[in-house]
């Protein structure tokens, strides 16, 4: 009987895991006061994206994509992220650093947009049409 109800537990735990691991994300804003890095995973494929802070003359953030199943080569990770403020003001892309593709299942960039105004209260990364999501939604306050 005890065997029985620990592998019930064990099993709802997995399939739970997995739910949220393959869900459909929408937007990632929470997190502890200060936490500069947002995580989504959708259907297969996790996308982290980290507010570089100090960046004086640009606004840097740094992006991956990661899988465990699928080929990411298909993805440039630059042709998928807009930036924008709360008022809906887009920032355009000015670089791509430390890009990296040699990994079939892992794609990482830093990207650099023109810094942001001075007035936005938050900015968010939009990161759309990946594994069929349409879009992932990083949001950070600027006073972080």
């Amino acid at each position: 009987m005890r065997r029985g109800l620990w592998l019930a537990v064990v099993s709802l735990a997995v399939v739970a895991g997995l739910i949220g691991w393959l869900g459909d994300p929408q937007a990632a804003s929470a997190g502890p006061s200060g936490e500069l890095t947002r995580q989504l995973a959708g259907n297969g494929i996790t996308v982290t994206a980290t507010l570089l802070k100090e960046q004086p003359e640009s606004t840097a953030i740094k992006v991956a994509l990661d899988t465990y199943f699928f080929n990411l080569v298909r993805y440039d990770v630059e042709e998928l992220a807009i930036l924008r403020d709360e008022n809906g003001r887009t920032y355009p892309l000015i670089a791509v650093e430390q890009a990296s593709s040699l990994k079939p299942r892992y794609r990482e960039a830093v990207l650099r947009f023109e810094k942001v105004d001075s007035r936005a209260k938050t900015i968010e990364l939009v990161v759309k049409g990946v594994a069929g999501v349409k879009e992932r939604v990083f949001r950070w306050s600027t006073s972080q």
